[in-house]
């Protein structure tokens, strides 16, 4: 089994992530761990957990659950992405080893996502005025860029990406329309920041051009299933 954490070596190639991005997502799970605890004794009783579509908190919980949710679920989030690594490297012998490794620095900024909402969540508790669908909308929008620069570096594969039935069936229809939806992402991305600072637009703005991507690209998959005349 190849190793999970890059190295010098050949292993590098076909490791989850490199050293230095293992490094910079256990230094963020280690901030979300201080984060928790040294806010904890200032902390109220109730903690806000969740928001309307307009932004006002309508749930709470435990400040003991609070304090653990958020590092639970990064360590969490980073245990499942080696036990799918393991399954790759297992039972996808032939995966390219660019797949292995692009998941990485998507991980990686999932997991700083949720270590700013946790600040988010722990600064709202604390009576700082800060305003939740902003933040959201503002990172979420951050990490579509993110995941568009990477999302056309997928070869095919029946693990990630855009798996539709005509992109699994064609590797000229796979790169097409993980070219399209890289440059897609990042559009929706920026859009993104520009509705961040526009209130009534922001939950259109996560919500809609979603959406509309993943029908457009299925779409798209299929049409130029057809054009390369591959049959139906």
């Amino acid at each position: 089994m190849q190793p999970l954490l890059g190295n010098n070596g050949r292993g590098r190639r076909n490791s989850l992530f490199t050293r230095q991005l293992g490094r910079f997502i256990l230094v963020v799970i280690a901030l979300q761990v201080f984060a928790a605890l040294a806010t904890y004794p200032f902390l109220p009783a109730q903690i806000p957990s969740h928001w309307n579509i307009v932004g006002q908190i309508d749930g709470y919980m435990p400040k003991a659950t609070s304090a653990i949710f958020f590092p639970s679920l990064s360590i969490g989030l980073c245990i499942l992405a080696l036990l799918s690594q393991i399954a790759i490297t297992r039972y996808s012998a032939d995966t390219p080893n660019l797949i292995r490794r692009v998941p990485g620095p998507l991980l990686a900024g999932l997991i700083l996502f949720l270590f700013v909402l946790q600040l988010t969540t722990l600064a709202i508790a604390l009576g700082i005025p800060l305003d939740m669908s902003f933040v959201i909308c503002l990172t979420l929008s951050l990490f579509y860029i993110v995941l568009g620069n990477y999302m056309g570096k997928l070869r095919r594969n029946a693990w990630i990406g855009i798996r539709t039935p005509w992109t699994l069936a064609s590797e000229t229809v796979w790169e097409r329309t993980h070219r399209l939806g890289g440059w897609a992402f990042v559009a929706v991305g920026l859009l993104g920041l520009i509705v961040s600072f526009v209130p009534v637009l922001r939950l259109w703005a996560m919500i809609g051009p979603l959406l509309l991507l993943g029908i457009g690209l299925y779409a798209y998959s299929y049409i130029v299933y057809r054009r390369v005349g591959m049959p139906v």
